[in-house]
């Protein structure tokens, strides 16, 4: 490519109503750093999107609600605006070029048909289109392929339900052959206070809410109201993420103090076959 990124409409979606399911399909080819949904019409905000997929090969590996995606951008300190959704590959908070481009979304192997699925509901005459930023294909100067191709910035969500206070165990699952998790986000109706991880038996993470939102505030992150982040990436050095490959076990452990449910949103480093 002459130049380093390109910026280029998507194809136009489909099916764009009040309430219903919009889809589009995406150009295959190149590396997919972000998609950049513009919301329009009367009445179609973010809270309108019920659920956003993006799916390679018919595998879901990017979804979550409007609401969702949106506070995590935030968190990462991304400044948004009301009528655009960033659905981001590069994560702009990482240290380096490796730290921000690993996980960007390289078409060009491996994958013969990418596609999206937007769930509106309640929203009024709305319009929907997105951008596209790309760059090359993530190939060596010998026509190899870089360390990190292959690894996909993955986002999955999964339910959880507690009916009193105590310690909720949960189990994500890292795939035969193991994830690398960035981040979990709980979103919680307010009664999520502390948690703590553990691999194969040993302590990784122990935290309360106040202090765990202290030390994210301290290296520049943005704490959401109804979200406890578990952030292994805090300084943006992805080398300090939680690899699973050779973990044997993974226990998830948070405290609440009332009933509480919700959902949980993990950004995994993943090959497409894994999870």
């Amino acid at each position: 490519m002459p130049i380093g990124k390109i910026v280029r409409n998507a194809l136009p979606f489909s099916n764009v109503v009040a309430t219903g399911q919009a889809t589009n399909q995406i150009t295959i080819g190149k590396t997919l750093n972000n998609m950049q949904l513009n919301l329009g019409g009367t009445a179609l905000t973010k809270a309108n999107i019920n659920m956003f997929r993006l799916q390679a090969n018919g595998k879901t590996i990017f979804e979550g609600s409007g609401t969702q995606i949106d506070l995590i951008n935030k968190y990462r300190g991304i400044t948004g605006a009301d009528n655009f959704l960033d659905i981001a590959f590069e994560d702009l908070t990482g240290l380096d070029q490796l730290d921000r481009m690993i996980g960007a979304l390289d078409t060009s192997f491996g994958i013969s048909n990418l596609s999206t699925a937007v769930d509106i509901a309640g929203a009024t005459a709305p319009m929907l289109s997105a951008q596209l930023h790309e760059a090359a294909p993530q190939r060596t100067a010998d026509g190899g392929f870089a360390p990190f191709s292959g690894l996909i910035a993955k986002q999955l969500r999964y339910g959880f339900s507690v009916s009193a206070s105590g310690e909720l165990p949960l189990n994500f699952p890292f795939g035969k052959t193991g994830a690398i998790i960035k981040r979990v986000h709980v979103f919680h109706g307010g009664h999520v206070i502390g948690a703590l991880v553990k691999e194969d038996g040993r302590v990784i993470h122990e935290s309360t809410l106040a202090k765990n939102e202290y030390e994210q505030i301290r290296h520049g992150r943005v704490p959401q109201v109804g979200v406890y982040t578990i952030d292994f990436v805090l300084d943006g050095n992805v080398r300090n993420a939680f690899d699973t490959r050779s973990a044997q076990s993974v226990e998830w452990i948070f405290t609440t103090d009332a009933a509480d449910s919700g959902y949980v949103v993990i950004e995994y480093l993943d090959t497409l076959g894994n999870l």
